[in-house]
């Protein structure tokens, strides 16, 4: 009994300091270099980008493995900044991010780019339910969250597929997977950003050429290294010709290898 409500007291005292250390901005890592560091001078960008890391902290369930405010502001934040590093974000006006979870990159970026719609995709309805709640809390104008699988909902949906003129997409799976959820979001001169470790980037690249020319795509270049220890990259895609229907397929099929 008394092992218990130490175990009780200990839990909720962890907890406590969690939630209350907040969500307040953290020193910027020097591998930062994205377009959109500037904008984390505007004092709005700032406060919205603070209480997003507070609702991540405070939400009632495990929505991702940061357990402190300076995880999420390096890991998750600044990471998700760095995914749009060096695009010209200009005439981007939709887009779509894809396993959206805790809200990384799609919610940083959604409150970065004011101007542009952004609709996320969260397979998971708990985390899809709570991305709404944050989004409303927040007072975001211009995202939208689906709940569902989304080789799903590219079929079923109206007016989503080959719309986007960007997709981002973390930690959906492989390379080849990612590719089959993203490239028929995108339309066509569209771009695919798709953060991956460094260590298998050329290898996942080289595996997927063959999928990546059968959905209308090609790599169009390689990130420089990023991280605290260069160990990310970002792979960016561009779509040159539209995507037959039969992509992507489903689930148990994502990113296998074509026949013939």
């Amino acid at each position: 009994m008394v092992t218990a409500l130490r175990g009780a007291v200990i839990f909720f005292a962890i907890w406590f300091i969690l939630v209350s250390v907040g969500g307040a901005m953290v020193e910027k890592p020097q591998w930062l270099k994205g377009p959109l560091v500037g904008l984390l001078e505007d004092r709005l960008v700032e406060t919205r980008l603070e209480k997003l890391v507070e609702l991540v902290l405070k939400a009632p369930f495990n929505i991702t493995g940061f357990r402190t405010g300076e995880a999420l502001w390096i890991h998750g934040v600044y990471d998700a900044i760095e995914t749009l590093q060096g695009v010209n974000l200009t005439g981007m006006k939709i887009a779509v991010d894809i396993g959206s979870g805790a809200g990384f990159p799609g919610l940083v970026l959604a409150i970065l780019t004011a101007e542009t719609s952004w609709t996320l995709i969260e397979s998971r309805e708990k985390r899809a339910e709570y991305l709404k709640y944050m989004v409303e809390d927040l007072d975001l104008g211009n995202v939208s969250v689906l709940h569902g699988r989304a080789e799903e909902i590219v079929r079923n949906e109206t007016g989503i597929r080959e719309c986007a003129d960007l997709v981002t997409a973390r930690a959906v799976g492989s390379f080849r997977v990612t590719l089959e959820l993203a490239v028929p979001y995108m339309k066509v001169g569209g771009s695919g950003f798709f953060p991956r470790g460094r260590v298998h980037v050329m290898s996942e690249i080289e595996e997927a050429q063959d999928l990546c020319r059968e959905l209308g795509a090609e790599v169009g270049s390689v990130s420089p290294p990023y991280g605290d220890n260069g160990e990310s990259q970002i792979i960016r895609v561009t779509k040159m010709q539209s995507t037959s229907l039969e992509f992507p397929r489903r689930a148990k099929l994502l990113g296998t290898r074509l026949p013939g």
